[in-house]
């Protein structure tokens, strides 16, 4: 009988242990009077274990927050009464009453007593307790204990006369009890068998205040080491949630606090291997001690050794587990649960743009953004952020302002066209940000896409004016660019003035409104100009380069204002501007473009040409490291650099922006590129940097023209043309060649050639009418140039071979008129062109 009685005990004990470790409290309590109705000697016991089950059934329901207290005082009385019961000689002797003390510190934790609950502790030995293996349920307990401890160490304010000895030993314990607490919480999620376990409020809070605490003391290397031992432990099912935010934790911290000499790596753990083994795993787990959790260690882990690798190891582990836990869903009824695992995913992906963008590495914030659009229907922040990094990761247009478009069907073309569709669905999402449709707007304008980029400013312009936001400057601006382009653009007069005097309004309201805006008032002296306004051009260029001394199209303004033909005296001024500009950009090619032309006519030849060839050494470097350097993602380069480009100095104006042609002229030179057949010129076309250099070469080619060195020039043009076989500048250029050498009929093939490429280049019009001079093709000649002075009026050497034209026709008086007009513009015609000027 006794026999079987003890067997009837060993079941219910069984039974309650499976009970407590899956909390299951209903059937604890149940099982518990049951063993007590059964077994009066285990009474004692049966008290605990009812106590432990009623309140953790109300903790589960009511968490012990401050909004809670009220109501445990009133409920939790019954299970006080039980635990306390626990805790006489005869739980002592049942080995309970340890136990018992712990659960009512916790107990009183939930009612607000804190300094009874730190009572219970010291009853119950908290401090001296034995590291030694318990239970998975005994290890919560004690968890628990520890943390409850340390948050009414916090809640107990120290009085203001104790001592600093007594208030750094009472903050030394708090956090040693969240340390204990912390360890043991993992060790618990560890070993937790029951599918589903949670650490719960308290414990979470154990293991986030730890590194506060540190942070607080100034201890920053402390808290960064309490987050790394806390993210090498080994995870489980139960810990995954809470790894996301000790990761985003530790990234903010190294983020925000270090750098440079600062930061210490972590130490890699190391694998002991068992004696009496010949192998050991490749990975395997370690463990300091019965209360320590297990953590990762292994031969093969990776060990960052910067800040900069530990940030974005961090955020990329986040933003995997972020993506992983995003609720795809979109039920109502799932409603909240989205909402909680978007804004983890959010939190960590602003964080991967925020340390991406400062290194340069805007591959990463694509494709985090990218894996993000699954989860993200309709999130209007996610959309922004991902509008904003594929502009910026599309290469900026390498002449933004110069009125010179992106080339069709290149890779700076293709992630352009995505990060206008990207702003497409953006911008609906944020109706009132101006600043998303002010980047579209950008994007457009390097596109070539005016009329959409003037829709986009003008939005923007009317919400800064609705709200007097504060980038109602910019927005003009942008507006007022818009309107420049498309002036630059239309070949209808009426059109023409009417943009140009809209541009200037806009600028000019722009300047006034931000006096201290460099871009304004370059765009407002470009825009001078372009109306043949000097003086009010030096003026507001004057005024960019005193906002910003260093800005490379003022200085570049600067440069063809002084070179005019009416600032003769001044042409000092003007190469000391293109020496300035060469030094604020000593990688850029530009300047050496500028510098050569001045120095052919304010120097020397010998002088240009040395500086040609600086050019070229320049260029032949930057391919060299672009081809070793150059690192392509999913959309383009990420590394290309506005100021070390440069654009066709052979036309005094872009073709391009007079008709729409540019496309059809990007077409027919690929396609004659494409029918080449030899392997060398293939590989020429694929190189990063074969255009400027081609144009480099060209640039010595007309220098050696203007030197009379022909046979040189001839020999620049053919290394240009190794580089870019069909291209309209090597055409031009090969038919002034033969120009200065007499040879009038092939220069006027080569200027056909050249125009049945790019049909609106000035400079082959030109030239192709001095040809049908020299051959004595007169009106030919005179349909030529009259169709040269219709695409551009204001320059003054197309009036001029006009005038000879038609004097040799024996028209006297148009002739005349002709040669008034070439004088009269004459003035306004600078020795380096205004055109493609960078900032």
């Amino acid at each position: 009988m006794t026999s079987r009685s003890k067997n009837a005990v060993r079941i219910y004990e069984t039974e309650i242990d499976k009970s407590r470790e899956e909390s299951n409290w209903k059937k604890v309590v149940d099982l518990a009077q049951q063993l007590k109705a059964r077994s009066p000697q285990h009474e004692s016991l049966a008290h605990f274990l009812i106590g432990e089950g009623k309140l953790e059934a109300f903790l589960e329901e009511w968490p012990p927050t401050k909004e809670n207290i009220e109501r445990a005082q009133r409920e939790l009385s019954e299970a006080r009464g039980y635990l306390t019961l626990a805790t006489d000689d005869a739980g002592k002797r049942a080995g309970v009453a340890l136990d018992a003390h712990l659960l009512l510190g916790k107990l009183n934790y939930a009612c607000g007593a804190y300094d009874d609950a730190l009572k219970h502790y010291k009853l119950a030995e908290l401090n001296t307790l034995t590291e030694k293996e318990l239970p998975v349920r005994s290890i919560r307990i004690v968890a628990e204990s520890y943390a409850i401890k340390g948050l009414c160490l916090e809640e107990n304010a120290v009085p203001g006369s104790t001592s600093r000895y007594k208030q750094a030993e009472k903050e030394a314990e708090t956090i040693r009890s969240f340390e204990l607490a912390s360890d043991l919480t993992l060790l618990y999620l560890q070993r937790a068998q029951a599918a589903g376990a949670r650490a719960g409020p308290t414990l979470e809070t154990a293991l986030q205040r730890v590194p506060i605490l540190h942070i607080r003391a100034g201890r920053l290397q402390n808290a960064i080491d309490r987050y790394r031992s806390m993210l090498t432990a080994v995870e489980s099912a139960s810990t995954q949630a809470l790894r996301l935010t000790l990761t985003r934790q530790l990234a903010e911290v190294l983020m925000r606090g270090v750098t440079g000499q600062v930061y210490k790596a972590p130490v890699q753990l190391t694998v002991v291997p068992q004696q009496g083994t010949l192998t050991r795993r490749r990975e395997d787990h370690v463990s300091e001690g019965p209360w320590k959790p297990k953590k990762y260690a292994g031969i093969n882990q990776f060990v960052p050794r910067n800040e900069y690798e530990e940030v974005v190891l961090l955020l990329l582990v986040g933003e995997a587990m972020a993506v992983r836990d995003a609720v795809l869903s979109q039920s109502a009824e799932f409603e909240a649960a989205r909402k909680h695992s978007l804004e983890n995913a959010v939190a960590v992906i602003d964080l991967l743009a925020l340390a991406a963008a400062r290194w340069g590495q805007l591959c990463l914030v694509l494709e985090s953004l990218e894996r993000a659009m699954k989860f993200s229907f309709g999130c209007a922040h996610v959309w922004r952020q991902r509008a904003l990094a594929t502009a910026a990761a599309a290469p900026a247009n390498p002449r933004p302002l110069h009125h010179e478009h992106l080339v069709p069907g290149s890779n700076a073309w293709s992630a352009g066209i995505r990060a206008h569709s990207v702003m497409k669905r953006a911008t609906p999402l944020s109706p009132d940000d101006a600043p998303l449709r002010l980047v579209a707007a950008n994007t457009c304008y390097n596109m070539g896409w005016i009329e959409d980029g003037i829709v986009l400013a003008e939005e923007a312009l009317a919400l800064q004016e609705r709200d007097e936001g504060p980038l109602l400057a910019r927005a003009c601006l942008y507006a007022g660019i818009g309107h420049q382009m498309k002036a630059q653009k239309t070949n209808s007069r009426i059109e023409k003035e009417s943009e140009n005097e809209t541009s200037l309004k806009l600028l000019l309201r722009s300047v006034q409104i931000d006096d201290n805006d460099h871009l304004a008032f370059y765009y407002l002296a470009l825009q001078y100009m372009y109306l043949g306004m000097l003086n009010e051009a030096m003026d507001a260029t004057r005024s960019c380069l005193a906002a910003r001394a260093e800005c490379g199209g003022g200085l570049r303004l600067a440069t063809a204002l002084w070179s005019c033909a009416c600032a003769g005296p001044r042409a000092t001024r003007a190469l000391a501007a293109a020496r300035l500009a060469r030094h604020h950009y000593p990688t850029a090619d530009w300047p050496l473009w500028a510098l050569a032309a001045l120095q052919l006519t304010w120097e020397s030849g010998e002088a240009a040409l040395a500086t040609g060839k600086e050019l070229l050494t320049l260029l032949n470097g930057a391919e060299a490291e672009a081809e070793a350097d150059a690192e392509h993602n999913g959309y383009t380069e990420l590394d290309a650099l506005s100021d070390s480009q440069h654009a066709d100095t052979h036309s005094n104006r872009d073709a391009a922006s007079i008709r729409a042609e540019s496309a059809g002229v990007y077409r027919v030179e690929r396609a004659l590129s494409d029918a080449a057949s030899s392997a060398a010129t293939t590989r020429a076309r694929h190189r990063p940097r074969a255009q400027p250099r081609a144009q480099a070469w060209l640039l010595l080619a007309d220098l050696c023209l203007r030197l009379g060195r022909v046979s040189a020039a001839a020999g620049c043009v053919s290394e240009a043309a190794a580089l870019t076989p069909f291209s309209h500048l090597v055409l031009y250029t090969r038919g002034r060649v033969h120009a200065a050498s007499g040879e009038w009929e092939e220069a006027r093939t080569c200027f056909q050639n050249a125009l049945a490429i790019h049909p609106t280049h000035l400079d082959s019009i030109v030239q192709l009418g001095a040809a049908y001079y020299n051959l004595g093709w007169l009106r030919l000649a005179e349909k030529s140039l009259r169709e040269a002075a219709a695409l551009e009026p204001s320059r003054a050497d197309t009036w001029r071979r006009l005038s000879l034209v038609l004097a040799a026709l024996g028209e006297c008086g148009a002739a005349a008129d002709a040669a008034a007009a070439a004088l009269h513009l004459q003035p306004h015609a600078p020795s380096v062109p205004h055109h493609h000027l960078p900032l």
